[in-house]
């Protein structure tokens, strides 16, 4: 069966394991817990009592609205901005996808920081593009001179992960207002985890043309399982990434969710509130264990760098006790790292005790 030629040789996303099946590998019951999808340990049962009472009412027989207009005005009040600046999507990943569709032709040129979320080159490479790898400096900042004496005729988009996954890190707002100055290159930030770091770029959009910023409900939000994202950009490139958009790719379901949720930010606040302060007593614990070099984080989650140990054992002893993290070890310049996403406190304790034992036993 015939492919296209430039997925010949294509290495796909590392999509992880289900619980289920790890479980059942495992032979835990059930009885794992997940410190590797950044999401939140948090669901809002009130939400869900709301939705229900609802169901009757929606017509779940017919497709949605597809310009989502009650979903873009609550966004729109949201993040201040005008609702026709907004489009959403099916999860920040459609989002993606639409970027490369509209802007990345065969051939093109795109600039990545690196080591930062793996699906920025997936879509770019989908596409035909060529991948250009900036590395970042130490402390996983944004090399702003390498990427823009990078910049060519050829190149057509900047991707950038604002807080950054996997290290945590936030981009310089100066540094993204010099790149999208200059008019050759349509800057990407990515905003999945900027409630956690109180930073936002989406103010620029009002003079931009060239700065799409991407956002999701996946994670401040705990809505991963209802696929809910959006983007900020001008009207005039909206209106261009719209002429890809998949029709439908929403349920009513959960654009209901979502819109629900806006109304409850106080609910997301606490939980954020909750999750920053996780993140600090467990950092300032892992500070005080010999090996470990605990990177400060404006996320959800944290990065751990081990001088000694190998991280893939570290990995491997965690996953016999049912507990999951992310190994990124195999991520150039994290070759002994690993990540694991903040939950509740009795979770965060059950892990740190864990890594406690095996570092000291190793």
């Amino acid at each position: 069966m015939r492919i296209r030629k430039n997925l010949e040789d294509f290495k796909p996303y590392e999509w992880q394991i289900s619980s289920t099946n790890l479980a059942s590998k495992l032979k835990k019951n059930n009885q794992i817990l997940r410190f590797d999808t950044n999401t939140s340990p948090y669901i809002s049962k009130m939400w869900l009592k709301k939705l229900s009472s609802r169901l009757d009412k929606l017509n779940i027989n017919d497709y949605p609205d597809v310009s989502y207009n009650n979903l873009k005005k609550s966004i729109s009040e949201y993040v201040n901005i005008n609702q026709n600046m907004i489009t959403v999507t099916n999860g920040s990943d459609e989002g993606l996808d639409m970027i490369a569709k509209t802007f990345i032709d065969e051939n093109t040129n795109t600039i990545i920081s690196t080591p930062t979320y793996m699906f920025y080159r997936i879509i770019s490479q989908i596409m035909g593009g060529n991948v250009i790898s900036i590395p970042r400096k130490e402390n996983f900042i944004d090399d702003e001179e390498l990427i823009l004496n990078s910049i060519t005729e050829n190149n057509s988009i900047i991707f950038l992960c604002s807080p950054n996954n996997p290290t945590g890190n936030s981009s310089k707002r100066e540094t993204i207002i010099h790149l999208i100055k200059n008019p050759n290159v349509i800057v990407i930030v990515d905003e999945a985890y900027s409630e956690f770091s109180g930073k936002t770029l989406v103010d620029l959009t009002n003079n931009y043309d060239n700065l799409i910023i991407i956002r999701t409900f996946s994670k401040a939000f705990s809505l991963a399982g209802a696929r809910i994202g959006y983007m900020v950009a001008s009207k005039t490139t909206i209106d261009l990434l719209n002429i890809v958009r998949p029709p439908n790719s929403l349920s009513v379901i959960s654009l209901a969710l979502a819109e629900i949720a806006l109304k409850d930010i106080k609910f997301v606040q606490e939980n954020i509130r909750y999750i920053i302060n996780e993140r600090e007593r467990c950092k300032k614990i892992l500070d005080k264990i010999k090996g470990v070099q605990v990177y400060r984080s404006d996320a959800n989650f944290l990065l751990l760098k081990f001088n000694k140990l190998n991280p893939n054992k570290i990995y491997n002893l965690l996953l016999q006790k049912g507990l999951i993290v992310r190994n990124v070890s195999n991520m150039i310049n994290l070759e002994k790292c690993l990540r694991f996403n903040i939950r509740t406190s009795a979770h965060n304790d059950i892990l740190l005790t864990a890594f406690s034992e095996i570092i000291k036993n190793n």
